[in-house]
Formats: C-alpha cells, structure tokens, sequence
C-alpha cells in the first residue's frame, strides 16, 4: 500500500516499521538516528477527549535506544536502553497502551487491540534488546509461592516471557469474587489478582487491577530490568503488607497482599530481596 501524500491521522491499525520508506510521509525522521531499525506506527487514538494527548507516532528501536517520533515535528524523544527502567503493557479488551518509564521521564502510547500481534512482535523484539542484566542462572523450576497461577495469569505470563527467560521465584493470589450485604442489599466485591515473576531478566508483575478495580478480561503487566531494581521487600502500610518494589529513580511499585498470603509473601520477598542486593552490590563493585 503506498502512503504517499496521505495523512497519518487516517490511519487506523498500527503497522511495523523496518525501512525509511514504510515510514508515513508527513514524519521525519530525526537526524543521528542508526539507518538499521526495526519500529512500528501506532495511530492516534480517535477517542474525542485522547486525540491531543495521543497523536499518531512512530516508536523504533534502532542504536541501543527507543525513538518516538510524532508527525511534522522536528521534536523526538530518545530513550537509551540503559536508561528505561520500567516498561507497562496493558491489555483491556480493544484497549492497548505500552507505557515508558526512564530517568527523568515517562510516556504512554495507546493503541487499538484489533491488531495486537504487531504490536506484540514488536515488544518481544524490545523486550529482547533492553532486559541485558542478568541474575544467577536459573534451576529447572521456578520457587513458588502463594499457589499456582489460574489459566488467565498461566496465558499471561506465557505471552510475556522471552526466549532465555527463565522465571527463577513466583508468587500468585488470586482474584477474589464475593458476596456482601450492605445496609440489607447484596452486592458483588471483586478483588483483583496479582501474580509476581522474578526471572533472570527481569521483576514482572502481571495484574488484572484497572483503575483500582479488578477488569475481568484485561491484564497490566509491568516489567523492571534487573540493573534498575534497588530493592524487593515487604512492608505494612496502614496495617496491611504490601510487596514494595523500589526502581533506581525513587519510584515505586506497592502490590497489596491478602491477609492469609502474607506468610508467602514475605517468604518470596525475603529470597528475592537478597537476589536483587546481591546483584545491586556487584554492579557497585564492578562485577556486572
């Protein structure tokens, strides 16, 4: 299909990007930018109140770094590899978004699910570029804590892992469905799942909590390399433990623990925390 002369603002389905020429012509690429990239366009979201805030762009990969590119703009954003700390893929039915988080930054791109596997190629071909540092080499079966993950966290985690990925700790607990009554009216509770992987990569942390309620078929998951994790540990806040996963910015991720998984918890977060010290103290030593 030739996109000469047309308008990136028509354009509904994400595409990949791997040569100037697939390129929409109403995009420049930046100068300095490596002439072998692998990317892909995602269209502007066509919600009335998301258009300014999510226009067309292109994301690529190309010279160890993410350039994201929008239309007649001499302005670009570059991410190097080594930089990016975190990286969010959510997935709520016809809703994508894949969110960047860096040193100093953070953006979110919002696509339509219609077409997913281009936009999952793609991330599979970040996923494999960025998650560099490793952790210790992996056993032949991932400690478990908390219980085995349902079918939606199993497919999940399955789409997410990368080839040389091996989980090394895991720890699930499920959503919860139940009854209550209030002031004599029975309502539905839900509360989501929450499954945590640390693999020899990377800390994953697949959820199904949208907004602070559980979406019943969609998925968040949340990747940190290993170089940008600072600490893994449980914490009580307001007489509840959470799992806190600290990020070498300041950031940090809190994951709520029902009251009879907290002994698992603190088991996972006790070995994980002394994996991610371990390795903390040998990037600081020069033995990466």
């Amino acid at each position: 299909m030739s996109r000469k002369g047309a308008d990136s603002r028509d354009y509904i389905i994400p595409f990949g990007i791997f040569r100037e020429a697939d390129v929409p012509c109403d995009f420049t690429l930046p100068p300095g930018m490596p002439g072998e990239f692998v990317g892909i366009f995602l269209p502007q979201d066509r919600a009335a109140r998301a258009l300014r805030r999510f226009p067309p762009c292109a994301v690529v990969l190309a010279g160890a770094a993410i350039w994201i590119v929008t239309r007649h703009s001499t302005d670009y954003t570059v991410v190097p590899l080594a930089s990016l700390e975190a990286l969010e893929c959510g997935r709520m039915l016809l809703l994508g978004w894949i969110g960047l988080q860096w040193n100093g930054g953070s953006q979110t791109l919002r696509y339509n699910r219609r077409t997913a596997p281009t936009v999952e190629e793609f991330l599979q071909r970040l996923k494999a570029s960025w998650f560099k540092g490793m952790l210790g080499a992996p056993g032949e079966d991932a400690r478990t804590f908390g219980i085995e993950p349902n079918l939606k966290f199993r497919n999940a985690a399955s789409d997410e892992l990368i080839p040389d990925e091996a989980p090394l700790l895991q720890f699930f607990q499920p959503p919860v469905c139940r009854m209550e009554r209030h002031f004599g009216f029975r309502r539905e509770i839900r509360k989501p799942g929450d499954f945590l992987i640390l693999s020899n990569r990377r800390l994953l942390w697949i959820t199904d909590r949208h907004r602070s309620v559980q979406d019943q078929y969609g998925s968040v998951a949340r990747s940190a390399a290993v170089p940008a994790l600072q600490r893994v540990r449980s914490n009580y806040v307001d007489g509840g433990l959470v799992i806190e996963i600290g990020l070498r910015s300041g950031a940090l991720w809190s994951v709520p623990v029902a009251g009879k998984r907290e002994d698992e918890a603190k088991a996972f977060t006790d070995m994980a925390g002394r994996a991610v010290d371990a390795k903390t103290c040998s990037a600081g030593m020069g033995r990466v």
